[in-house]
């Protein structure tokens, strides 16, 4: 199990930077996930999930596949209708030993604040029409948030169906418009998990 803060090293964030025409790799917090493509339609809880444990070293990269995504699937109950909703995701994440916070109404400030912290923030969003992605960086380019000047960064499992070339399957868009879109496809605002292993460093 993690005991420090994975972080991706500059040679990373530099690349990423270029690969995404970022217009500059300066002030970039970038947590070292590695990114798992959901296999089906309506897994992306599963999938993000997979990665959330991976990181965390609590699933072996042996264990990073379809077989899993899908138990994690029948575990959550996960449906065509509504997807996964957060509290089966959250009893799943339980079973690894973790301490669990989820809710909504969540903000950006939280969500820097973790990645600060070497902590991960699994977020539903309406990106395909209710999307589970995990939010993994943060780049502060402006003196406030207001001044929308900033990025944050998503592991997207399903950055691989768009046209766009994602290489490290990152999502990457401004904080104020990720906010005007984290809502779930109920119409529910900011809903977000977090699971912190005990043996964590903060």
């Amino acid at each position: 199990m993690i005991k420090q803060p994975k972080f991706s090293s500059i040679s990373k964030i530099k690349e990423i930077a270029e690969l995404y025409n970022l217009i500059s790799d300066e002030n970039i917090i970038l947590l070292d996930i590695n990114h798992y493509k959901q296999s089906t339609e309506i897994t992306c809880g599963p999938a993000a999930t997979i990665s959330l444990l991976n990181y965390y070293e609590l699933l072996d990269d042996s264990e990073v596949n379809k077989q899993t995504e899908l138990e994690f699937a029948n575990d959550a109950d996960t449906g065509n209708i509504y997807g996964t909703r957060a509290q089966k995701l959250a009893e799943i994440l339980s079973k690894y030993n973790l301490k669990i916070h989820s809710g909504i109404n969540g903000n950006i400030k939280q969500i820097r604040e973790n990645i600060e912290k070497g902590i991960p923030t699994l977020v539903n969003w309406f990106d395909w029409g209710g999307h589970w992605a995990l939010a993994v960086g943060y780049q502060k380019l402006g003196e406030t948030m207001a001044e929308d000047k900033d990025l944050i960064f998503l592991i997207d499992p399903a950055s691989h169906h768009t046209n766009i070339k994602s290489p490290y399957g990152l999502t990457i868009l401004n904080p104020s418009k990720f906010e005007k879109m984290w809502i779930d496809s109920e119409g529910v605002a900011g809903i977000y998990i977090t699971a912190i292993p005990e043996t964590l460093a903060l």
